[in-house]
């Protein structure tokens, strides 16, 4: 008889890895507890259902073929010519891979969306463009990530996302990404806000990954508002390299947004800039960096560009060490010095606000403690 050979979890790749193990950390709930769910798994969907009839959720490809006017939305909001990779995608001839979602006007809807990517097959290239429909006075609360199996290191990652937010509609979102380490991704966010509506996002990114490179702009419409917190952890050899623009085209217009960067031996670059090209538009950045170690770096670019004599705009911009007096006093009061400069990353960090879900910030503790802990082995 033959010795059974014990599978470790840990080390499954494969589709079969794609399990509530590995999505649960970046926010998945069994589909029946919310109004929608993608969960896309290498080239394939593994699920794909709306709860509510008042959302449509299908493959990208199926949505330019039922519905003919999503022909006019994709690529509307980027410009294929941007980059080699995006040209690609522009050029291939295959059917798209990706989720359209849209959420019918005036749907109010009691459950959130949700929305994650998953790759579980070693140095693979996965290429996904999503577009999402928000329509006019529509209240949406959304859930998105991404994650690979542990034993997953190695692989390259493009995403485009276009989202198109109706007049009157209010949403709020939160992404998590959990990536390979040594993985390469790419992503390209475009989001256009119409008049009278509000967009409030949380984005963390605190595992470790090879390189990551994302350029994201926004268009903020008629007395409309943006809020965003941005949250990033750079680790020992992960290289961030951001890109965000929000433009205030029309009176009334408001944005916030507030980044918070951790270099732990990672190197993270971080431009970000706010436009006013309307009179009567108000924005504020704050871009904030805590270095944990010599070896790594934070650049900071804080940008306020105004088209306008009469725009208000302003930021705030900082890049420091751990404070020696909070690390002696923690130790002091019991706590080693791994655990102390965990407690004073979180508190850096802001987890404690309350757009965040606790079960949110319990997951990013966690990954904060795994991505140290990785790091020492």
């Amino acid at each position: 008889m033959s010795t059974p050979v014990h599978v470790n979890p840990s080390n499954q790749l494969g589709p079969q890895a794609a399990t509530s193990d590995i999505l649960a950390p970046v926010g998945w709930a069994p589909p029946e507890t919310r109004s929608a769910t993608s969960l896309l798994v290498d080239g394939g969907f593994k699920e794909l259902v709306s709860t509510d009839d008042d959302v449509v959720v299908m493959p990208i490809a199926d949505a330019l073929t039922t519905f003919p006017w999503v022909q006019e939305l994709m690529f509307s909001l980027i410009d294929p010519s941007e980059d080699p990779l995006l040209e690609q995608a522009f050029e291939n001839t295959d059917p798209p891979l990706g989720t359209f979602t849209w959420v019918k006007d005036g749907a109010v809807l009691d459950q959130p969306t949700q929305s994650f990517t998953v790759m579980t097959i070693p140095q693979e290239r996965q290429f996904i463009h999503d577009i999402t429909v928000i329509g006019k006075d529509a209240r949406v609360d959304s859930v998105s990530g991404s994650a690979v199996p542990p034993a997953l290191s190695r692989g390259t990652h493009v995403s485009i996302s276009e989202t198109f937010i109706g007049d009157g509609a209010q949403v709020r979102s939160i992404d998590v990404d959990r990536w390979g380490k040594r993985m390469e991704v790419y992503s390209w966010d475009r989001a256009r806000i119409g008049a009278n509506a509000s967009s409030s996002s949380i984005s963390v990114a605190v595992s470790a990954v090879g390189k990551h490179k994302s350029d994201s702009h926004t268009i903020v419409g008629e007395n409309s508002s943006l809020s965003s917190h941005t949250i990033v952890l750079a680790p020992e050899g992960t290289s961030r390299d951001m890109s965000t623009n929000v433009q205030l085209d029309a009176r009334g217009a408001q944005a916030e947004q507030i980044s918070r960067m951790v270099s732990d031996g990672g190197h993270l670059r971080n431009v970000n800039t706010l436009t006013a090209s309307a009179d009567g538009v108000r924005g504020f950045l704050e871009c904030s960096g805590l270095m944990l170690s010599d070896a790594g770096r934070i650049e900071s670019i804080p940008a306020l560009d105004s088209l306008v004599d009469q725009a208000q705009l302003s930021h705030e911009a900082s890049v420091g060490m751990i404070d020696d007096e909070k690390l002696d006093y923690l130790m002091s009061a019991g706590l080693d010095e791994d655990a102390a400069r965990d407690l004073i990353v979180q508190g850096f960090l802001q987890l404690e606000d309350d757009r965040i879900p606790s079960s949110v910030r319990e997951q990013v503790e966690k990954l904060i403690e795994a991505a140290r802990e990785a790091e020492n082995m």
